[in-house]
């Protein structure tokens, strides 16, 4: 299991509700870890959720540091209120394995920093700690008492994230591969190119 060593993040797509996972390869098992809430210096600890048997997936490396898991599941359909299909359906996860930023900056430093990344011809700010929501949005979540989308810096393992919080809730991870003042190169992307320089 040389090839699986190490700490994968699971790559969320649009379709994904669930909340940021970690896995890693113990003997037969796969391992599951939730995230620790964020803790003075930033996110520190896994928490371990639940074990799989490696036996009862497949697997494909997409490259040496991504890798897709094909697990079996339920799709259910609605025909009417009362009536609905169920059918068995292979659905596949991939996961992409961390390794520590490279960086010469402090977490302070690259909190103070502001850059623009653009994924499927879409342009975001990369910017931490702020409120992300445009203008009309954030005026509905203010009359809602909702605190709106932002990037906040954790760190595990050496890996930096911009961990993407909705009202205080952790939805989705970016890791930083590399970041200096000029750049930041992000990974985990749920298609080509799997990584985006913010610049």
């Amino acid at each position: 299991m040389e090839i699986f060593h190490g700490t994968w993040l699971m790559i969320k797509k649009g379709s994904d509700y669930c909340p940021p996972e970690f896995i890693e390869f113990e003997n037969t098992q796969i391992i599951h870890f939730k995230l620790e809430k964020i803790s003075v210096d930033g996110l520190t600890e896994k928490v371990h959720e639940r074990n799989e048997n490696f036996s009862e997936t497949k697997c494909v490396f997409i490259n040496e540091n991504r890798i897709r898991i094909f697990r079996m599941g339920k799709t259910h359909t609605a025909i009417s209120e009362t009536e609905s299909l169920t059918a068995d359906t292979e659905f596949a996860t991939d996961y992409e394995r961390i390794r520590p930023t490279k960086t010469k900056l402090t977490a302070k430093k690259i909190q103070e920093l502001e850059f623009e990344a653009e994924w499927n011809d879409e342009k975001f700010p990369f910017v931490f700690n702020k409120i992300l929501d445009n203008p009309t949005i954030n005026k509905i979540n203010k009359r809602l008492n909702i605190e709106g989308q932002k990037l906040v810096l954790e760190k595990l393992q050496g890996t930096y994230f911009a961990s993407m919080y909705e009202n205080g809730e952790r939805s989705t991870l970016i890791g930083i591969k590399e970041i200096d003042e000029e750049k930041a190169i992000l990974f985990g992307f749920p298609e080509t190119p799997y990584q985006i320089t913010a610049k």
